[in-house]
């Protein structure tokens, strides 16, 4: 947690630090606010800070101070709905290799895994106004609470906004993404550019769906990504992770039982992106594995998987007008149940499909309106299907 008080404080005095001459500093910020239609009952758009992603307030300020050309403090602080000021984004980056584009990042640090929540806020960063499912929809997995059953999962299809289970902390409480957009781990990442490839692999505290600041199972994520540009345009890229997922609280207990057992979460993911003149489009697909403790009868006896991919495009009619589109999938591997479902096998969550198209017009440089239609459906849950309308408003600097 941070204050803008102290933030600007510390952008005051890294202003008038007696550094070198070269010493720079640069602000930016953005205020964002989304208006739509409600999702208390459905929950498709629920983030894993418990908001709807179509009827926000965001407000975020952003800080570099680069004392020598060889090393930066960079830092972002966001706000969602005026309730907390959290630090989304506090490293330092060191280039200790003059002429080369390499770089070092330590602290919260941007992501490496994937290409959506690699972009920052700002005009080309969403098209529209949703996020892909991969990184924003709840699924019902918990790192701090898992079901001893496949009964106990198959309960909870399509209540990942409120989960519970019998194992672990027995609060109800979302569960998480595939990846998640809103947060950043902790960690240290090396970045490199070489004759159009991209490099970057980082070491991190917590997962791609659960990202930490503090340590809850003594694990470690390793993550890395290629990416290449083989033409002007064209942007291709492939990720991996692995990483420890649940807390230590629900580990230690059973390594009794089933030994030195890693839960982890494992994901590959492919991306890919191509813009020409007035058109881009860019697609994505994340593949994630969760282990988990096959505790009691009917047993969870593999891994728990899903696999989500989108494709999305943007038009501009002119240089102030666009219009956007994006096609959204997400899926789950099956178990069996006793209770639910009895002897079928059954997707553990309920599949989704997304289908979201609207547009925008600049009204500045650097203030965007847009407004979209959003269609879900899932196969399970009190509601199966729902229809979204939202605006956003968008002002940075």
């Amino acid at each position: 947690m941070c204050t803008w008080r102290r933030l600007v404080a510390i952008l005051l005095a890294a202003a008038a630090w007696p550094a070198a001459a070269h010493a720079q500093v640069a602000v930016s910020g953005e205020a964002t606010v989304t208006v739509g239609s409600k999702d208390e009952v459905a929950y498709f758009n629920y983030t894993d800070y418990e908001h709807n992603a179509l009827r926000l307030l965001r407000l975020s300020l952003a800080g570099m101070w680069r004392p020598t050309e060889r090393l930066a403090f960079l830092t972002e602080v966001r706000s969602e709905n005026i309730e907390h000021v959290v630090a989304y984004a506090l490293y330092i980056r060191v280039r200790p290799l003059k002429g080369r584009n390499f770089d070092i990042q330590a602290g919260r640090i941007p992501p490496v895994f994937g290409a959506f929540a690699r972009r920052s806020y700002g005009a080309d960063a969403n098209p529209l106004i949703g996020y892909p499912l991969a990184y924003q929809y709840l699924t019902s997995l918990r790192p701090d609470a898992i079901p001893a059953t496949a009964d106990d999962l198959l309960f909870m299809r399509a209540r990942g906004w409120r989960a519970s289970y019998p194992v672990g902390d027995p609060v109800p409480a979302p569960g998480v993404p595939l990846v998640t957009a809103y947060r950043w781990d902790t960690g240290v990442q090396a970045h490199a550019v070489i004759k159009g490839v991209d490099l970057a692999a980082a070491i991190t505290r917590g997962t791609l769906a659960n990202p930490r600041v503090d340590d809850d199972n003594h694990g470690r994520q390793l993550a890395a990504r290629i990416g290449y540009t083989p033409i002007v345009g064209l942007i291709v890229g492939v990720s991996a992770s692995d990483g420890e997922f649940l807390t230590s609280a629900i580990s230690d207990t059973y390594s009794p039982v089933f030994g030195s057992v890693r839960y982890a979460q494992r994901a590959y993911g492919v991306d890919g992106e191509y813009s020409r003149g007035y058109f881009m489009m860019r697609g994505e697909l994340v593949h994630s594995r969760w282990n988990i403790p096959a505790l009691n009868l009917p047993l969870i006896e593999n891994p728990l998987t899903a696999t989500s991919g989108y494709v999305e495009g943007r038009y501009r009619l002119t240089p102030r007008y666009f219009i956007a589109a994006r096609g959204d999938r997400l899926t789950f591997s099956r178990i069996t149940g006793q209770r639910f479902f009895a002897g079928i096998p059954t997707p553990w969550d309920a599949p989704v499909t997304r289908i979201e198209g609207g547009g925008g017009v600049y009204i500045l440089r650097n203030l965007v309106a847009r407004a979209i239609v959003q269609r879900n459906l899932r196969d399970a849950g009190r509601v199966t299907n729902r229809t979204y309308v939202s605006g956003q408003l968008s002002y940075w600097f």
